[in-house]
């Protein structure tokens, strides 16, 4: 073997190195188109999204996402202590996808769920004053993350708003 070729050429490939000619005609491909869903594809689906902002950040986050939303979003917030009864509901809606729960830095606490967890995705996004804080072993946030699908900390406050976003349209 030549390592001193750089690539193949066309004949090299072909099976009994004759030319082909080889036609391609273009179709529109609506998967590849950034912000469209693929079609019957139920992961590609429109989300039915509870949004909960808890605490001060998490509640004026959630009421700008409020302002700006989907009929398939719901938002509430609260600054008290709160289990799943007021971030799903008293009476859970089992076609709700996914609950998204906001907090600022140092309101994670607020977050007590001693009842049963709802049959949805749980999001658990806390904005952090300063990027790249180190949370992993931090026990004040062990509760968030054993009850959640996805824990993400971030300073970025658009993130919801994206996530949200993207989710429910």
């Amino acid at each position: 073997m030549n390592r001193n070729r750089r690539f193949a050429g066309p004949a090299d490939f072909a099976e009994d190195g004759r030319t082909r000619t080889v036609t391609h005609i273009m179709e529109l491909d609506l998967a590849t188109i950034p912000g469209q869903r693929i079609g019957h594809y139920r992961n590609s689906a429109r989300r039915a999204i509870k949004l909960y902002g808890l605490g001060a950040t998490g509640a004026r986050v959630a009421q700008e996402v409020g302002r700006h939303t989907r009929p398939n979003v719901e938002v509430r917030t609260g600054r008290q202590p709160v289990g799943w009864a007021e971030v799903a509901g008293a009476m859970p809606d089992p076609n709700t996808n996914m609950i998204v729960i906001v907090c600022g830095d140092g309101d994670e606490g607020l977050f007590q769920p001693r009842d049963g967890r709802p049959d949805s995705l749980v999001t658990f996004v806390l904005l952090q004053r300063r990027d790249n804080m180190l949370v992993v072993g931090d026990e004040r946030v062990a509760t968030a993350r054993r009850h959640s699908d996805l824990f993400v900390t971030t300073s970025d406050a658009d993130y919801v708003s994206d996530l949200i976003d993207n989710l429910a349209s």
